[in-house]
This record gives C-alpha cells, sequence and structure tokens, in this order.
C-alpha cells in the first residue's frame, strides 16, 4: 500500500463511481480498478460494493477513507514544511474546502479568481477535509484559509459568512414524502438520515431543530461528497438533509429535493485564525470581505 494508491481509493470513494473517479485521476477505468483491487487484496477485505450504478463503500471502506484522508494530509503537510524551511513556496496559499462542489456555486470562483489576479505568481493548494477536520487543520498551521460550514467550535478563529439558506432533504422520487411540498420534523423520526459531517457545533444545531420533542433521529451516514449523498439516496439507502446549494450539485434522474419545515439557517464563509495569518493571506481574507461584505442568500 502507498500514497498513490491511496489517493486513487480517496478518488473513487468520493465519486463512488469508477469511471468518474479514472476520469479524475487521469486513469483507465481498467487500470484503476486494478489498483483498487490490490489494495483490497493488500488489506485483505472489500474496501467497495459494486452495483450496476457504481460502488458503495464497505465499514472497512469507511474506516480507510477516514485514515486515507489523514494520512495524505500529513504528508502534504511534511512536503510543505520541508519546501518552506528550504525557501520555496514563499507565496503559496492553503485553501481548505469541506465540500469540493462548493467551489462551483456563486460567489466562490469570482473569489478564487479575483484572487488570482491579485496574486498571479501565488500558488493555492486547496485541500478537501470534513468541517471538523478543517477547524482543526487551521489550528494546527496545515491550512492558511478555509470555506467551511458556520458553527465554529474554537474562539481562535474567525468566520465571515458569505452564502446563507435552508436545509434541504435530498429523496428518491418515489419515496412518499416526496408528495407533500414541505417535510416536518415528524416525518423524519422514522427515516434514515444521511447528514454532512458539519462541524460539531454545526451538526449539534441542525439534530436540535430537527429532533421533535422526547425523539430523536436516526442518522445512519455522516460523510462529504455529493457524489456519496446522491448514490446512497438512489440506492434506497435513507433521506439526505444537505443545505440547499449542495442538494442542487447532488440531484440526478429519480431524485428530487423537498425544503425542510421550520429547518434551521445554515450559514457557509471564510474561516482563518485570529492570530497573525501570513501576509498573503491576510491580503486575500481583506480582497474576500471587500468583494462580498454581506452573506448572499441561496
Amino acid at each position: 500500500m502507498d500514497l498513490r494508491q491511496l489517493r486513487l481509493f480517496v478518488a473513487v470513494a468520493e465519486e463512488l463511481n469508477f469511471t468518474r473517479a479514472a476520469e479524475r485521476v487521469n486513469l483507465s477505468q481498467p487500470a484503476l480498478s486494478q489498483q483498487i483491487r490490490g489494495l483490497e487484496d493488500d488489506l485483505g477485505v472489500p474496501l467497495f460494493l459494486r452495483t450496476a450504478r457504481g460502488a458503495l463503500l464497505t465499514p472497512a471502506g469507511e474506516v480507510l477513507l477516514d485514515e486515507a484522508r489523514r494520512l495524505l494530509e500529513t504528508a502534504a503537510h511534511i512536503v510543505r514544511r520541508v519546501r518552506r524551511t528550504g525557501g520555496l513556496d514563499d507565496q503559496a496559499v492553503r485553501v481548505g474546502f469541506d465540500f469540493v462542489e462548493l467551489g462551483s456555486v456563486p460567489p466562490l470562483p469570482s473569489l478564487l479568481t479575483a484572487f488570482r489576479t491579485q496574486f498571479p505568481e501565488a500558488s493555492v493548494e486547496i485541500q478537501v477535509l470534513p468541517s471538523d477536520q478543517l477547524e482543526q487543520a487551521l489550528l494546527d498551521d496545515r491550512l492558511d484559509i478555509a470555506f467551511a460550514f458556520g458553527g465554529l467550535s474554537s474562539s481562535k478563529l474567525s468566520f465571515h459568512p458569505l452564502l446563507e439558506g435552508h436545509y434541504e432533504a435530498l429523496l428518491p422520487q418515489q419515496h412518499p414524502l416526496t408528495h407533500g411540498e414541505r417535510l416536518s420534523a415528524v416525518q423524519l423520526v422514522s427515516e434514515r438520515l444521511l447528514l454532512p459531517q458539519l462541524s460539531v457545533t454545526a451538526g449539534q444545531t441542525l439534530l436540535l431543530a430537527l429532533s421533535p420533542a422526547g425523539q430523536s433521529l436516526r442518522v445512519v451516514y455522516r460523510g462529504t461528497g455529493v457524489a456519496a449523498f446522491a448514490g446512497l439516496v438512489a440506492a434506497g439507502e435513507g433521506i439526505a438533509l444537505l443545505p440547499a446549494p449542495l442538494t442542487s450539485a447532488a440531484l440526478r434522474p429519480g431524485l428530487l429535493a423537498r425544503p425542510l419545515q421550520h429547518g434551521p439557517l445554515w450559514s457557509f464563509g471564510l474561516v482563518w485564525r485570529k492570530d497573525r495569518p501570513p501576509s498573503m493571506t491576510e491580503v486575500g481574507v481583506r480582497l474576500i470581505r471587500q468583494l462580498v461584505p454581506r452573506p448572499v442568500s441561496c
């Protein structure tokens, strides 16, 4: 098992589709499948359940995905520190996302374009991590800035909102709950729920707002990656509760979105450390706050 195999595994795990993952890593599908089977042989356990629609992670695959992301992040951090010690990457800015699909949601593309224009020589390195891991990466100086959902748990971080809105439910078209215009918390009690891996504070806020008095919701999956949610919902594994931009990105033939009745608001924005950020990061933060002084509703 090596880092290259882990990168390929993460690509398949995030796409839940070998064809899309092969395109993403610039390999043929047979070559990618061979690498994944080799990894499964090395570990002695299956990592994916192959289906007609793509692939689903096994419990062992879920564990490996979490550990692989940590290991790849650590490896990148080691390379970055060594290069900086040697005087390289002086203009590198390390940017984190909790959902890579949000990179295509306004106003983020225009923000990245403006940053590139302001710093044409800068190297922008993007990492995709769950919200709670983004916070820790910022605190550990493994990221300079991050775009993440609000509800931060650390007082050492600053948050500037860029987007805000309501949660929506993503469910199969044939599901009985699609007959209504909105879904209530009571209707969700008996359902298997798939939730984004938000920060601890944001996750608790979502569950408390949707839990009827004296009852708890049945959460069977927490993760990142729109393709994973779309695949699980299409396979009948549950109903996904996602911020509206992610629901729109996850829609596929056979899936529908429904707003939540009295659901909580979510906020997505820029996060950075309060204490002495690197000069380029500080300028980048000012630039973004000037371009989007108030959050955009969506």
